[in-house]
């Protein structure tokens, strides 16, 4: 890319942060988006999923941050809850904590990376609850600290490609069959960010794992629809939510030894300013959610301003080299459980 191209003022970033808090937030940032405005298909089956009393919903990566705020949410709204999580002590405490306060939880350990473990999930899940119907497929890490795309060791790669992307994989192969063979249905809900619409430098193989989870789910919507599949999909793209998962990522590995550049420094310097400053909580996102499977919604949009910044990506094929501004690659949008 020629130099001058990537123009930025690392300054900005507090400001924008705090910018996107739930006071500053689009009533409705799905209805907002006319790309993301549910279609008659879409909205197929809608009225199955507007109550979700008694419902059974698994969810991967439970155990704390996004999953146990969309846990407790789905509790709340009179749900069963699958919590399925690798992490023992804090997926016992989830379980726990719920149940304490009269919630219907199972714990189940699982690696997602695991086909086989996923499969015993479902299994397990079938012979508790009797059925599922709802998968939300947000387990996640951020793996190693930002640096060059080709900085990142292989083994890093293939640990965030192995549990961003084929875990959600996974949870398909699994759970997409008993879905189909239920008169009533369900609802898949893939876990992306808007790391997997927008350019996201520096963390390179988290936003390859999550524009492909993207491609998946539009995949697997279009696939749905062609049988009449009264199954919905949506695909969650939040922006920075107060949440562990930077950290939760990288207590699983050692970082390379490779010292980052500047820029990568630079970048993650000022995307953990950001990171302190961000105000969405995931209880907030747990209640984007269960609006979007209530809408049928495929595009769950949680930050004020992310439907313009994923537009300005493909704004971009229009200039030849395509060229970078600030606006394009916001750290704030960095991590999202």
């Amino acid at each position: 890319m020629p130099s001058g191209t990537w123009r930025r003022s690392w300054s900005s970033l507090p400001a924008m942060a705090r910018a996107l808090s739930p006071d500053r937030r689009c009533p409705s940032m799905v209805a907002r988006c006319p790309a993301a405005e549910p279609s008659d298909t879409h909205v197929k089956g809608e009225a199955a999923m507007r109550d979700l009393t008694n419902k059974t919903a698994v969810i991967t990566g439970a155990a704390s941050g996004l999953g146990l705020a969309m846990a407790r949410a789905f509790c709340e709204e009179g749900m069963r809850v699958v919590l399925a999580d690798l992490q023992g002590p804090a997926l016992a405490e989830a379980e726990r904590a719920l149940g304490a306060e009269g919630f219907e939880v199972l714990a189940v350990a699982v690696d997602v990376a695991d086909a086989a473990s996923v499969q015993r999930l479902a299994q397990r899940a079938v012979e508790h609850f009797g059925g599922v119907d709802v998968l939300v497929n947000n387990a996640g890490i951020a793996g190693d600290l930002p640096r060059e795309s080709w900085q990142h060791d292989l083994a890093n790669w293939r640990r965030v490609l192995d549990v961003n992307l084929l875990g959600a994989v996974h949870g398909i192969h699994s759970f997409v069959p008993l879905l189909l063979e239920q008169a009533a249905g369900g609802h898949i809900v893939n876990t992306a960010s808007m790391g997997g619409l927008m350019a996201l430098p520096y963390l390179a193989p988290y936003a390859a794992a999550k524009s492909a989870l993207v491609a998946l789910s539009e995949s697997l919507d279009i696939e749905l629809k062609a049988l009449g599949a009264n199954v919905g999909v949506s695909v969650l793209c939040p922006g920075m939510v107060q949440t562990g998962l930077t950290q939760a990522g990288r207590d699983h590995a050692a970082c390379t030894a490779v010292a980052p550049s500047a820029p990568a420094e630079a970048f993650y310097r000022n995307s953990q300013k950001a990171a302190q400053q961000a105000t969405v909580t995931a209880q907030f996102v747990a209640q984007q959610v269960i609006e979007g499977i209530r809408a049928n919604s495929f595009y769950i949009l949680t930050h004020e301003g992310a439907f313009d910044l994923a537009k300005s990506r493909w704004l971009r094929l229009s200039t030849h080299p395509p060229e970078y501004t600030e606006s394009d690659h916001e750290p704030q949008y960095r991590h999202q459980r």
